[in-house]
């Protein structure tokens, strides 16, 4: 798919959209450590809380809560790596006033509580995609697909999940290592219904924590692309472009849980 800037050439009315989507984006990052409401955010877009709504989710496919959520953990994760605060601090820093509330939905979004996350990223900030030998997990059966337009290079480390209307990534993804091919197997998610399915790519060689805590430019690419899954299973393909993350993606990367796949922690 072409990329929102590519597409806003020409179609002011997008150009708009986009314009929009990057002030309230710009909005949620100048303010993390405290209450962003949907109208605030809405004004800072120059349109009304339910256009700004609708238009938000349909070029991030994140609604603007959900993608406040990642925008805090991402920031989160740089805080625990670098800084020598403590948890409840760092839950402070984004917007969390309760430490118990912060560790529960790092726990929930990351797969691993703050603590465990700081020694684990601390451990693993040197360490380098295809620096290890790994096989990728065995796939269970017929699964989602995603078609990219540029086959990840083999050894390279992908990160794939489904983000639906009710979560953010329903179990937090999973990885596999890629062989060179263009089509990428999707997790299941536990229900039917309609998905963002977002694909992560870390090249061989680019040191880990730069492309999953520091969020780098040029460190990883994304694919993104709307699934539809039926309630019978039946696997569905969908076509994305591998690119650079623009400002209307969420750092994805920042629901990576940081147990990387076997032979990485």
């Amino acid at each position: 798919m072409a990329t929102a800037y590519r597409d806003a050439r020409s179609d002011p009315t997008r150009a708009a959209h986009i314009g929009a989507v990057v002030r309230a984006v710009a909005t949620m990052r100048a303010g993390l450590s405290r209450p962003q409401p949907l109208t605030e955010l809405a004004r800072a877009a120059m349109f009304d809380p339910y256009h700004f709504h609708k238009i938000f989710r349909e070029l991030t496919a994140l609604t603007p809560g959900r993608f406040l959520a990642v925008l805090r953990m991402a920031e989160a994760r740089r805080l625990l790596l670098h800084s020598a605060l403590p948890v409840a601090d760092v839950g402070a820093r984004v917007g969390y006033r309760s430490a118990g509330t912060f560790s529960r939905q790092f726990t929930r979004l990351v797969d691993v509580p703050p603590a465990r996350f700081r020694g684990l990223a601390r451990a693993l900030a040197g360490e380098r995609a295809g620096s290890r030998p790994v096989l990728p997990p065995a796939e269970p059966g017929p699964s989602p697909m995603m078609a990219l337009s540029v086959a990840p290079g083999p050894g390279s480390l992908i990160f794939r999940c489904l983000a639906g209307e009710g979560s953010v990534c329903p179990g937090s993804g999973c990885w596999t290592v890629a062989t060179g091919r263009a089509l990428v197997p999707l997790p299941w998610p536990s229900a039917p219904g309609a998905y963002a399915a977002f694909v992560l790519v870390v090249p061989v060689g680019v040191r880990l924590a730069d492309a999953l805590v520091d969020d780098l430019p040029g460190s990883y690419l994304i694919g993104r692309a709307p699934m539809e899954l039926s309630r019978d299973r039946r696997p569905v393909t969908v076509r994305a472009a591998l690119r650079r993350p623009e400002p209307t993606d969420a750092p994805i990367a920042a629901l990576t849980a940081p147990r990387w796949p076997t032979g990485y922690g």
